[in-house]
C-alpha cells in the first residue's frame, strides 16, 4: 500500500517545488505521471477547501460563542442595572420615609414633645369615648359620634393654629383664648354628660375624671406653648423675669414705655429708660428728685434731732429731767483723804429720800433709784416763762454736773459748749453701743446672717430709739467686725 503525504511541501527560496523552474517548460511525461499530478492537485485543492471550511467553522463557533458571551454579559448587566435601580429606589423610599418621619416628629415637637404624646393620646381617647358614650346614653343616636368631633376637634384645630401663629411670630392671643374656651367647654360637656348619666358618688367621681382627662392635654399644651413663646422671642429667662417684676412694681412706667416703643419704633428697653427719665428726672441708677429731697429732709431732721435742747415746740419752759439708766462705771481707786483742820466745816454726802424712784429698764422691767436731796444754796424765784438755757439731763442717782465755766470756748453756732451735756451724751452713746454689741453677739451666737440680723427696727426696739439712730449704731458695731451693710 502506497502512502501519500497530504502535507503541502514548504516553498524553497520563495518558489513551490512542484512548479517547474521559471523560464522552463515542463517536460510532458507519461500518462500515469499526469494522472498522479492531477490527483495530487485535486488533493491539494481538497485540503485547502477543507482547511478553509474548518477555519470558517472555527470562526463561526468563535462568533457564536462571542455572541452568547455578549448576550449573557448584557443580560447580567441589565439584571445588575435593574438591581441597582431597585436598590436606589429602595434607598430613596427609605430616605423619603425617614425624612417624612423626621418632618412629622418636628411638626409634632413644635406643638408637643414626644414624651408628652402619650398623655395627649390618652386624653383624646378618654375625652372622645366619654363624650360619645354620654351623648349616646342621652339618646342622641348616630349623632352622638359628632359631639366629640365638634368639641375636641375645635380644640385641636385652635391649638394647631395657635402653635403655627407662635412659630411664625403672628398674633396668637385670641387663638389661645379660643383654645382655652373650647377646651373648657369640651370638659364641661364631658363631665355634665356623665353626671346626668349617674349622679351618685361613683358617678360624680367618674364625671370629674372624664372632665380632668379632657383638660389634661390642654394644660400640658399650654405649658409647652409658654416655653415655645419664650424660645421664639429670643429672650432669656432672667430678662423675662425682670420685665415681669418691672410690670408688677412699675405698671404705669411699663405701659408708658410700651406706648413710646409702639409710637417711635425703638426697643422696649430704651423706651423704658426714656419713660424713667421723664418720670424721675434722672437716668436709671442715679438719685431721682424725690430721693434727693427725701435725703435732704432726713439730713435736716437728723440735724434738728442732734441739736435738740429738750424744749417743746409750743412752750419755752424746759422739760423735766428724763431718767437715764446709768452706765456701768468702773470703780475708781481710793484716794487718801487729806488732813482737814479742826475749824473747817464738815462735808457730808447728800441725803436720799426714803421713797425710791422707779424708772423703766430693759425687757419691761423697772429699776428703783433713790432720789438725792441737795441743799439749796440760794433761793431762786419761780419763773413761769422759764429760762432760755435748757436744763442738763443727768442719770438718776448721780450728782448733777457743774455748769460750764465762763472760759469755755464757744461752738460754731455761737453757743457756749455744755460739758455736762456732752458727758451725758457720751455716756448714753457708750451705753447704747454696749447694748448693740450684746445684741449683735447674740445674733452671731445663734448663727444668723449679720448682714440681715439684727434689723434696724429690732435694734431700735431694743435700744428705745428711732430706727435711723439704731441704724448708725449697728453700722458702727458691724464695722468693728468688718461687715458693711
Amino acid at each position: 500500500m502506497t502512502t501519500y503525504s497530504t502535507e503541502t511541501p514548504a516553498p524553497v527560496n520563495g518558489q513551490d517545488p512542484n512548479e517547474p523552474p521559471f523560464g522552463k517548460t515542463p517536460i510532458p511525461g507519461s500518462r500515469g505521471e499526469e494522472k498522479r499530478a492531477n490527483l495530487q492537485a485535486r488533493r491539494t485543492e481538497d485540503r485547502a477547501d477543507r482547511r478553509e471550511q474548518g477555519e470558517e467553522r472555527r470562526r463561526e463557533r468563535e462568533h457564536k460563542k462571542r455572541m452568547e458571551t455578549e448576550a449573557h454579559n448584557a443580560k447580567v448587566a441589565l439584571a445588575l442595572q435593574k438591581k441597582g435601580e431597585r436598590q436606589k429606589l429602595r434607598a430613596k423610599r427609605r430616605k423619603d420615609r425617614k425624612a417624612r418621619m423626621d418632618a412629622m416628629v418636628v411638626r409634632l415637637s413644635h406643638h408637643m414633645p414626644l414624651w408628652g404624646l402619650p398623655v395627649v393620646l390618652v386624653s383624646l381617647v378618654v375625652g372622645w369615648t366619654g363624650q360619645a358614650g354620654a351623648a349616646a346614653h342621652l339618646g342622641m343616636g348616630w349623632a352622638a359620634a359628632g359631639v366629640p368631633v365638634l368639641t375636641e376637634g375645635m380644640t385641636l384645630t385652635f391649638a394647631g393654629l395657635t402653635g403655627q401663629a407662635i412659630e411664625q411670630k403672628r398674633p396668637y392671643r385670641w387663638l389661645m383664648r379660643a383654645t382655652w374656651a373650647t377646651g373648657v367647654i369640651a370638659a364641661a360637656i364631658n363631665g355634665f354628660g356623665h353626671l346626668v348619666e349617674d349622679d351618685s358618688a361613683p358617678g360624680i367621681y367618674r364625671a370629674c375624671a372624664y372632665a380632668g382627662a379632657s383638660l389634661a392635654a390642654l394644660i400640658l399644651w399650654a405649658v409647652v406653648m409658654r416655653s415655645k413663646r419664650a424660645t421664639v422671642s429670643g429672650r432669656s429667662a432672667e430678662d423675662i423675669a425682670r420685665w415681669k417684676r418691672l410690670s408688677r412694681r412699675h405698671p404705669i412706667l411699663v405701659r408708658r414705655a410700651r406706648r413710646i416703643a409702639d409710637n417711635t419704633g425703638i426697643s422696649l428697653e430704651r423706651a423704658y429708660v426714656k419713660a424713667w427719665e421723664r418720670s424721675n428726672g434722672a437716668a436709671p441708677g442715679e438719685p431721682s428728685i424725690r430721693e434727693i429731697r427725701a435725703s435732704r429732709r432726713a439730713q435736716f431732721r437728723r440735724a434738728q434731732a442732734e441739736s435738740w435742747d429738750g424744749r417743746t415746740r409750743f412752750s419755752r419752759t424746759a422739760p423735766a429731767a428724763v431718767a437715764v439708766v446709768p452706765a456701768a462705771v468702773e470703780p475708781e481707786p481710793e484716794t487718801v483723804p487729806e488732813p482737814v483742820p479742826e475749824d473747817a466745816s464738815e462735808m457730808i454726802p447728800a441725803p436720799y429720800l426714803p421713797v425710791a424712784l422707779a424708772v423703766p429698764g430693759l425687757d419691761g422691767q423697772w429699776i428703783a433709784h433713790r432720789v438725792p436731796v441737795h441743799p439749796l444754796d440760794t433761793w431762786t424765784p419761780f419763773s413761769r416763762t422759764g429760762s432760755e438755757t435748757a436744763t442738763t439731763r443727768f442719770p438718776q442717782g448721780q450728782d448733777p454736773l457743774p455748769d460750764p465755766s465762763p472760759d469755755t470756748p464757744e461752738e460754731e453756732d455761737g453757743k457756749q459748749a455744755d460739758e455736762a451735756q456732752a458727758e451725758v451724751r457720751e455716756t448714753v452713746v457708750n451705753d447704747r453701743l454696749a447694748k448693740t454689741r450684746a445684741l449683735v453677739d447674740e445674733a452671731a451666737e445663734d448663727g444668723k446672717d449679720l448682714r440681715r440680723y439684727p434689723s434696724n427696727r429690732q435694734a431700735a426696739r431694743h435700744l428705745g430709739c428711732r430706727p435711723g439712730t439704731a441704724k448708725d449704731y449697728l453700722a458702727q458695731v458691724l464695722a468693728e467686725r468688718g461687715i458693711d451693710r
